[in-house]
């Protein structure tokens, strides 16, 4: 088999879950010289996506501001309408950054093609990695959320006003003024399309965790390597002329600048996705927890089953981003440290001087940013979940 066919064929064995997900919203890049009819199928992919986006947030926005009265409801409410205006603002950043998304994977494709045999096993260890948490992922997100969407409302049935008036329950409440969303056909075409609006939204949630945990663990696998090349810097050196060491300080330079730009390729990808899930999330694990709260009084059984599996999985969206960031910051901390006690007293002087360049450039960290503002790690995720349930706390007290 040759380089280029073993390369695809692992960068589809990277890409199996991912791929597949963001392919549904036309999120996935298309490649460079596509045909006309595809990029029509990906236009009209957005569309649909946007349609079902603003069908869902403007009624239930509507409902919750010209029709609910009862406070506890309007907060209830509130969850869905964040929850989707986040995947809105992620799935507009997906689209924007196609692009670099293309360029990301073509320079994936290209460091399969290069790869050694060692370094392809390194790359194939992080790529297993990247597809547990793309699968997990997609599971507890299309789980919780399609048992809240379908389930949920559908197990409460329908409820009778005083004035015997029959409602019957939507997966998302909404207030439609020209039309009474109560009405047949108008009730079950509005149920399916919130349920195909939730499984938009939900896609945009997998997708999004999905891609960041490829990218950067791609990167951890490429600091991997340079821990390596450094690592083995001055191995051998009895039997190593000059060139030989020049080469090998060239080559640890070279590879070093080659992860600052594609690291800054992907920061200009996920940063605002990893803001968008740090400050959503903790509103949504904030909300969910309250809904429990609520339907423990009302002794709800079903009901506080469903949104437990709905408030796992976006504590697990969150601890994706904060996981794979922790993973960025070891790998990038194991360089450092390596480039620090690498025996460059077995050098030359002047040979020696040159590992000054490699320490300087090892020594700044790199890790997963949110806007630039906020670093994130596994200490980032216990401060998301302390948030979260302080805010909780004061909603109990204030509502």
């Amino acid at each position: 088999m040759s380089a280029v066919a073993k390369a695809e064929e692992d960068l589809i064995y990277v890409t199996e879950y991912v791929k597949p997900i963001l392919t549904i919203v036309g999120a996935w890049p298309l490649p460079t010289k596509s045909s006309l009819p595809s990029k029509i199928v990906h236009r009209i992919e957005h569309a649909l996506s946007y349609f079902l986006f603003f069908l869902l947030i403007v009624p239930s926005l509507m409902y919750v501001f010209l029709k609910e009265k009862n406070p506890k409801v309007k907060l209830k409410l509130m969850g869905p309408i964040i929850n989707c205006a986040m995947q809105i603002f992620k799935y507009t950043i997906l689209l924007y950054r196609m692009n670099d998304i293309r360029r990301s994977l073509d320079s994936i494709r290209q460091d399969w093609m290069d790869a050694t045999e060692e370094n392809r096993l390194i790359f194939l260890e992080k790529a297993k990695t990247g597809r547990r948490i793309a699968l997990t992922a997609v599971i507890t997100i299309y789980g919780g959320g399609f048992c809240y969407r379908t389930i949920l409302p559908l197990l409460r049935g329908t409820i009778v006003t005083p004035q015997n008036i029959t409602i019957r329950l939507l997966p998302c409440p909404a207030y439609f003024i020209i039309f009474n969303e109560q009405l047949t056909p108008n009730y079950e075409i509005l149920f399916l399309l919130q349920v195909l609006a939730g499984f938009v939204t939900y896609t945009v949630i997998g997708g999004s965790c999905g891609i960041s945990a490829l990218l950067v663990l791609h990167v951890c696998s490429m600091l991997r390597i340079l821990f390596n090349k450094i690592k083995n810097l001055v191995a051998g050196n009895t039997v190593m002329n000059e060139m030989e060491v020049y080469r090998r300080i060239k080559d640890v330079v070279d590879y070093q600048a080659k992860i600052k730009r594609f690291l800054k390729n992907i920061e200009s990808i996920t940063e605002y996705i990893c803001l968008i899930e740090m400050m959503g999330g903790t509103c949504l694990i904030c909300l969910v927890g309250y809904c429990i709260l609520l339907e423990w009084e009302n002794h709800n059984a079903t009901a506080i089953i469903i949104l437990l599996m709905l408030s796992t999985s976006f504590v697990f969206c969150v601890f994706i981003f904060c996981y794979v960031g922790q993973l960025l910051v070891d790998e990038s901390q194991s360089v450092s440290q390596m480039s620090r006690t690498v025996d460059w007293y077995l050098l030359e002087a002047k040979d020696a001087r040159s590992l000054i360049l490699i320490i300087a450039m090892s020594n700044y960290p790199m890790r997963l940013t949110a806007g630039k503002m906020l670093g994130l790690s596994l200490t980032t995720f216990t401060d998301v979940m302390k948030l979260s349930v302080g805010y909780l706390n004061i909603l109990r007290e204030v509502v």
